[in-house]
């Protein structure tokens, strides 16, 4: 079998791939395993520092090459690459930082455990099971990478089969910097080869992807850790006080970057009845404005573009009010216009479900206790957005959405390296750990300082 390489601004083929086999698939974790234990053994944390700070080097060096390829296979403005690939570095000092504060430590008891000790020390989990994204190719590689590799851990990374010249790319940028070629190994395929990692004795199994893949990953990985970051389907609220014109420029941009393939874009707006028509008119006439090339992007797979003109088609067939965009673009690629709905149906799929593309159903809304309520009324939980000139009542509102993220007057901007970005329900797992900590297990040592036996012992 091969995995197809194809540019989604023309849909030419780049390249053919031919796939790993299952027995590359095992012989790959069993090296890496071998690897890692001599590894971690051999190198200090000094040495692991430096070598981070060494793959920093190497892909700063070698963006612009890096950014050109991905942007040929996934078709993503180069603007938005740019800013995607220099975030993911931007967190490399912060977790050198927390990595060399990460030291054992002790940890106090009570006064009644007389002679005792307690140790608290981090270790790597061993061997990553990395099944990778396509729509953000460098930066969810490397918020899952740089953790992993700097923590002690090997890798054994999967691409996105619609990404995977990037994701080989990757693996050499890893390589010059010195990892040993057995610590991080690429692995090649679609989703045969992801199950058949995710039932393998992986020690830890990351994925970032769809929540119905979520789920059939939960029921098939055993007891093993899992990383995962889901589908969201992110509320945008605009308040009444909000400045429209800022609003309106955010959930553009929310909304319509990247064509619309982001987990965390704004995928449904609750606008208050006092501001809708406005925020819609503007919507309306930024959408006009973008070039559908350079601004939007294509989407990554013809089968991906149909799927969303057929949610649009459904929303308006149902009642839905088309205010711009909804056709198929004529000529090469797989573009879709930003397309703006005016609705009322919470039961339209456009509504209900993630759309991975560049579409902006808007809802008028009573006020903020009508907006709060459809914004939880979800499965996912990843992000949401407030617009508002009221800072206090934003924060006060932010508090009581059911999200692992909150965006108040800003949007689809993740913390340095993607800390602590995580979906609350059924959008990810974990939803309170650092990323330094997913990557480490944790040891508890409890040391009786004297040969006494303890009092409470039988005789």
């Amino acid at each position: 079998m091969v995995v197809r390489s194809v540019n989604p601004r023309t849909g030419q083929i780049i390249r053919e791939t031919a796939s790993s086999v299952p027995s590359e698939v095992r012989d790959a974790l069993a090296k890496a395993r071998r690897c890692q234990k001599d590894w971690y053994a051999g190198t200090t944390r000094e040495d692991r520092v430096s070598l981070i700070k060494e793959l920093e080097v190497v892909c700063l060096r070698r963006r612009d090459e890096v950014v050109g390829l991905m942007y040929e296979e996934v078709g993503i403005p180069k603007k938005a690459l740019i800013g995607a690939y220099n975030s993911a570095l931007s967190g490399v000092d912060h977790y050198i930082e927390g990595y060399l504060a990460s030291t054992d430590r002790p940890y106090p008891l009570p006064s009644s455990w007389a002679a005792t000790d307690a140790t608290i020390s981090f270790r790597p989990h061993g061997v990553i099971g990395h099944i990778g994204v396509w729509n953000f190719p460098f930066w969810q590689t490397m918020i899952t990478a740089i953790p992993a590799l700097l923590t002690g851990n090997a890798v054994v990374f999967k691409p996105s089969e619609l990404s995977t010249l990037s994701g080989l790319k990757i693996a050499e940028l890893a390589h010059e910097a010195g990892y040993p070629k057995d610590l991080y190994i690429p692995v090649i395929g679609g989703a045969d080869i992801g199950k058949l990692m995710v039932t393998s004795d992986f020690d830890v199994i990351t994925f970032t992807g769809g929540i119905e893949t979520g789920l059939d990953i939960a029921r098939n990985a055993g007891i093993k850790p899992l990383i995962l970051e889901l589908s969201g389907n992110d509320a945008g609220i605009v308040r009444e006080d909000a400045d429209v014109e800022q609003a309106a420029r955010g959930i553009a941009y929310g909304t319509f970057s990247r064509g619309g393939q982001v987990c965390v874009r704004i995928k449904r707006v609750y606008a208050h009845e006092a501001v809708a028509d406005e925020l819609l008119e503007r919507l309306v006439n930024i959408a006009g404005r973008l070039s559908i090339e350079e601004d939007v992007g294509p989407l990554i797979r013809g089968e991906a573009r149909d799927r969303v003109h057929r949610v649009v088609r459904d929303a308006v067939g149902r009642g839905a009010e088309l205010l711009c965009g909804g056709e198929m673009p004529e000529g090469p690629g797989f573009f879709y216009p930003p397309t703006v709905l005016r609705h009322s149906d919470d039961d339209l799929e456009v509504v209900r479900k993630e759309t991975f593309g560049p579409v902006c159903p808007v809802r008028a809304v009573r006020d903020d206790e009508e907006a709060i309520a459809l914004a939880n009324d979800t499965r996912y939980g990843l992000g949401a957005t407030i617009w508002t000139s009221d800072s206090g009542r934003g924060e006060e509102l932010a508090h009581r959405l059911e999200v692992g993220n909150v965006w108040i007057n800003e949007c689809v901007r993740t913390l340095p390296g993607g800390e602590y970005f995580h979906g609350w329900k059924q959008s990810g797992i974990p939803s309170s750990m650092s990323r330094l900590q997913m990557f480490t297990k944790k040891r508890t040592v409890v040391a009786h300082r004297s040969c006494e036996p303890r009092a409470h012992w039988f005789c």
